[in-house]
């Protein structure tokens, strides 16, 4: 009994503490002129161990000090960025009490990322700042990832724009972070600007890799002041300065005095990644420019409309629904995906399920794969023959011709045909399907972006949005694929599809396969698959 009377005076003693702390801090800030975003930067962060220094950096005072309402960032990568944001949102949320700041970016890892790795780490090393913690903890219970609340009544909301984006909604914010913009929705500005409405402050901040020219995130900073550092002069220069809805910087790795002075024969100097690295991948990653080459069929936002909140993902699928296996076996960690799926009410492809095998085991991944198909009443199942032809032919043994292999072809005037394969000069009857591969990519593009006839956007797919972190890591799986030109030798023209070096796109192809599995069905199958409900 005395020990539990000894914690709660310890405790009372402790939120006491606190209060007066809290009170004290408030004192001194209406007393003291309140700083500037790069001298309360030198004053409260820490960085391993050191206090944060702008040294060899001139080109990031500028932007610490600009005030303005918006601000738009387009960046290559490792540009210390990241770093601002969090001194802009602390910054803001310590010096003006009462506000309430948000944070998003695109998926919930990044969100969970950014709150653990940079926001609580940059609170937790400055000996000023802690304290919050402290408050979050006793108000929280716990470590909270989406909400830090702070010591003068602030609070920081943090949230994915793709997964939790209807609760920015519902927010009254005084400052907004977006971060990853390249691959936000466009319906992101206009609802956190409505989130803002009815600050007195109503600042945003936007910052992002360069990724398309045409995209959302291009009309944007093309909107903006458009400022380039002249290096020379030491000073930015603005492009557009005629244009006021944002002040807009671009920063790219030739600034950064730790890439610049690496030496070429470095992996990761810019002369050894401009060898290396692809046209695309070294203008938007390390220039910070706009790539205008091959076009992008599928953007985020395209996948993002086939979201359904309200579907979750199934473990099984009974009688008498069926469904339709798609597999692409990847041959490495992370990259062989299973995806099942099956048509709703509406004609529409619903997916049931989708994994991708951290297992590296081929044979493994076709034992799991062949458990699944009874798991989920599979009528038909496609797999790639590329990495799979031993799977392939073990599933068949199972399975008979439930299970298909399927070679991709350049075949426009034959886009699906069924053959037996020929192996060491012996006919052996194996189920094998031959796919125009540009024919499916762009069938599977097009049911993505299917437009009724009124002109709305109508989806084709629905993705089981009731648990993001399942399944948000297919989008760029999605919108990685590209489209180029080339001629035939016959010299008809023919669109030709490829993914970026240091991309994966085995997600989307084990929908195409779904999708081949199905037509598969319907040419050579028994029976018409009915829809999964109604």
């Amino acid at each position: 009994m005395r020990t539990e009377s000894f914690w709660n005076l310890r405790r009372e003693i402790e939120s006491i503490h606190r209060e007066l702390r809290r009170r004290r801090d408030e004192r001194l800030r209406s007393k003291a002129k309140p700083l500037d975003l790069v001298e309360w930067t030198e004053a409260n962060r820490v960085l391993k161990g050191e206090p944060f220094s702008f040294q060899d950096r001139p080109y990031l005072l500028p932007l610490y000090r600009d005030t303005s309402s918006h601000i738009i960032v387009v960046k290559g990568r490792q540009i210390e960025l990241t770093e601002w944001i969090v001194s802009w949102l602390l910054q803001n949320l310590t010096t003006f009490s009462h506000t309430v700041g948000i944070y998003t970016a695109p998926r919930a890892d990044q969100v969970r990322r950014f709150s653990r790795d940079r926001m609580r780490k940059a609170i937790k090393d400055a000996p000023l700042l802690r304290h919050n913690l402290e408050v979050a903890r006793e108000e929280e219970g716990k470590e909270a990832i989406t909400r830090i609340p702070f010591s003068n009544d602030s609070l920081l909301y943090m949230y994915s724009a793709w997964g939790d984006f209807s609760a920015i909604r519902n927010i009254p914010a005084d400052f907004a972070a977006i971060d990853e913009m390249q691959d936000v929705q466009a319906e992101a500005i206009p609802v956190i600007e409505s989130a803002l409405s009815h600050s007195k402050h109503r600042r945003m901040i936007m910052v992002g890799t360069a990724s398309e020219a045409g995209s959302q995130f291009s009309k944007l900073w093309e909107q903006s002041t458009m400022c380039e550092w002249d290096q020379e002069a030491q000073t930015w220069i603005a492009q557009k300065p005629e244009n006021h809805p944002y002040s807009g910087y671009h920063f790219t790795q030739e600034m950064a005095p730790w890439i610049r002075t690496l030496s070429p024969s470095d992996p990761n100097s810019i002369e050894a990644k401009r060898l290396r690295w692809s046209e695309r991948r070294f203008l938007n990653e390390v220039l910070g420019l706009f790539y205008a080459g091959m076009a992008k069929p599928l953007l985020p936002e395209d996948l993002l409309r086939c979201r359904a909140f309200e579907l979750s993902m199934m473990n099984r699928l009974t009688p008498p629904f069926r469904s339709y296996m798609g597999v692409d076996w990847g041959g490495g960690i992370g990259r062989t995906v299973v995806w099942i799926m099956a048509l709703d009410e509406w004609n529409r492809w619903r997916l049931l399920y989708v994994h991708r095998f951290t297992e590296k085991d081929l044979m493994r991944q076709a034992e799991v794969v062949s458990n699944l198909i009874p798991l989920f009443n599979v009528k038909q199942c496609v797999a790639d023959l590329g990495y799979g032809a031993v799977q392939v032919s073990e599933l068949q043994k199972k399975h008979a011709s439930t299970v298909l292999g399927c070679s991709y072809v350049q075949r426009p005037d034959k886009p699906l045909e069924r053959k037996e394969r020929v192996e060491f000069g012996e006919r052996i009857v194996q189920p094998h399907m031959q796919a125009d591969r540009s024919f499916y990519i762009e069938k599977a593009i097009e049911l993505i972006k299917r437009i009724d006839p009124k002109g709305n956007h109508f989806p084709m797919l629905q993705l089981p949005w009731a648990e993001p972190t399942r399944i948000e890591w297919i989008i760029d799986q999605f919108t990685c694929i590209e489209r180029e030109t080339v001629e035939m030798q016959s010299g008809r023209r023919y669109p030709r599809y490829l993914h970026p070096e240091g991309t994966e796109d085995h997600a989307f192809h084990a929908f195409i396969y779904a999708l081949i599995a199905r037509e598969a069905s319907q040419m050579y199958g028994e029976f018409s698959m009915g829809p999964l409900f109604g």
